[in-house]
């Protein structure tokens, strides 16, 4: 493993075990309760609030991380992943967005996009800050940072229903995730899906799929992708 992929794989690591120890916690005072119990119901709320807490929390500090990452290796924008490369136009899409008339519009694309290209990109644009991490909000980002969603899409019900369910208990509504064993399944799944994050962005990091590895290449994905 390189020496960056390896950093970013303990940082993301340690992460991982404080959140992940934080819930064992929580769960295992959960089992001491007697089921039915007003305390197991309380404590089943906690817990379903703090699952998701983790799982927005870890997704997007992970997500931060390899961002920064990127920023620190200066990497051209003409050999970034074209996707990475189209994330961090934000400002000449802004620039152009300001331009009145279409000879300025195509003037400004043009010199734009030539001189940004030769760019060295040191800085991405940052997650925003949600309060709902619904899964295609992540599949979006996960996506427009070239990294793996499938998983996250595959269990995009469950992870649905966790977000609508913290949403539930803020709003003080009945509880759906309403037992031990519901809550385990959530667990599960949130959990593996906090991993599937960070192994993509080491993954990436390892692999160098950051990188555009020809023309002929970034075209023929755009191309697949478009199908």
């Amino acid at each position: 493993m390189t020496l960056l992929a390896s950093a970013i794989s303990k940082e993301l690591t340690r992460d991982l075990e404080w959140r992940e120890a934080e819930l064992a916690l929580m769960r295992k005072d959960l089992i001491r309760t007697t089921k039915g119990s007003l305390h197991e119901q309380a404590l089943l709320r906690a817990n379903v609030a703090m699952l998701y807490a983790h799982y927005e929390g870890f997704c997007k500090f992970a997500l931060g991380v390899y961002l920064e990452a990127l920023g620190k290796l200066r990497i051209q924008r003409k050999h970034l992943n074209w996707r990475l490369a189209t994330f961090s136009m934000g400002e000449l899409k802004k620039e152009l967005i300001s331009k009145g008339d279409s000879a300025a519009f195509f003037s400004a694309f043009m010199d734009g996009f030539n001189t940004r290209l030769e760019e060295q990109v040191t800085q991405f644009e940052q997650i925003p800050s949600i309060s709902n991490l619904w899964p295609d909000l992540l599949i979006e980002w996960l996506d427009r940072l070239a990294l793996e969603s499938n998983y996250i899409a595959t269990e995009g019900t469950l992870l649905d229903s966790l977000v609508s369910a913290r949403n539930q208990i803020a709003h003080g509504k009945k509880l759906t995730i309403n037992s031990r064993e519901a809550l385990d399944k959530y667990a599960n799944v949130a959990e593996l899906a906090m991993h599937t994050v960070a192994v993509g962005i080491v993954d990436s990091i390892q692999k160098r799929t950051y990188l555009r590895h020809s023309i002929v290449h970034t075209i023929f994905n755009h191309a697949v992708q478009r199908t």
